[in-house]
């Protein structure tokens, strides 16, 4: 940090003179700060929210003479993302939704008092995929018709659903409000059941609503069903000559 030397001068006579000259050399802030924060963000889960800090960057900056550094995104990091100068706190200004993006990506870096730029750290944040798809009913909207007088407790339609649009597996199926009182539902299996016995002179087609819930509870969209009572000839005649026959 000091140099020093000696400067000598002599005249023609021989006469000898010194000087002691030293050199100080000024510390400068050349040396960057060193990223201390990790490449991994903590994973989050999706449909959790906008604007959550999601990684907080830190620095090293004691290798310097400096004091005090700003945190700034790389150019290329994701749009939604932005970070507090100061704190280095990263926040994603979106709601989360891993079926539209399910990983953000990101560098930062650290820029100290006199310029010095850090290297870069690139970081990953991964969005947790859940289950918040509801299936969909893939059965019709019409049970095969039933005569009339055919008994009661027949299984007279069976709701299937598809869920393979998300991560769980196994579905509950109900009956929506306003079905038909006489009809009734099995949860594992769908098949619906007429618990009376059909008459279409009372009643000659039935009307219910079913509906899939995952694990989730997510509820499918209703389907709507309709049951027609077939009307078959189950009227004796009447007769009507009387009970009484000419004499002869």
């Amino acid at each position: 940090d000091i140099y020093s030397f000696t400067l000598v001068a002599t005249d023609a006579a021989g006469n000898v003179s010194d000087q002691l000259v030293i050199l100080d050399i000024t510390n400068l802030d050349d040396t960057a700060a060193t990223i201390t924060s990790g490449d991994t963000a903590a994973a989050i889960d999706e449909n959790s929210g906008t604007g959550q800090v999601i990684y907080t960057a830190t620095a090293d900056d004691s290798a310097d003479v400096s004091d005090g550094v700003t945190f700034s995104l790389v150019a290329g990091s994701d749009a939604v993302l932005s970070i507090d100068a100061d704190t280095g706190a990263v926040t994603l200004n979106a709601d989360p939704d891993h079926e539209t993006q399910s990983e953000y990506n990101f560098a930062v870096v650290a820029t100290d008092a006199a310029g010095n730029v850090s290297q870069a750290q690139s970081v990953t944040l991964d969005i947790n995929n859940l289950d918040d798809t509801a299936a969909v009913i893939t059965s019709g909207d019409t049970a095969d018709a039933i005569d009339e007088n055919s008994g009661a407790a027949q299984v007279i339609y069976t709701a299937t659903a598809d869920d393979s649009a998300d991560v769980s597996d196994g579905l509950t199926f109900s009956l929506a409000a306003g079905s038909d009182a006489a009809l009734s539902i099995d949860a594992g299996t769908g098949a619906v059941t007429l618990n009376a016995d059909p008459d279409h002179e009372t009643q000659s087609q039935y009307s219910f609503t079913v509906v899939a819930t995952d694990v989730a509870g997510n509820e499918s969209a209703g389907q709507s069903v309709t049951l027609d009572i077939t009307d078959i000839d189950d009227t004796a005649a009447t007769i009507t000559s009387g009970d009484t026959a000419e004499a002869i």
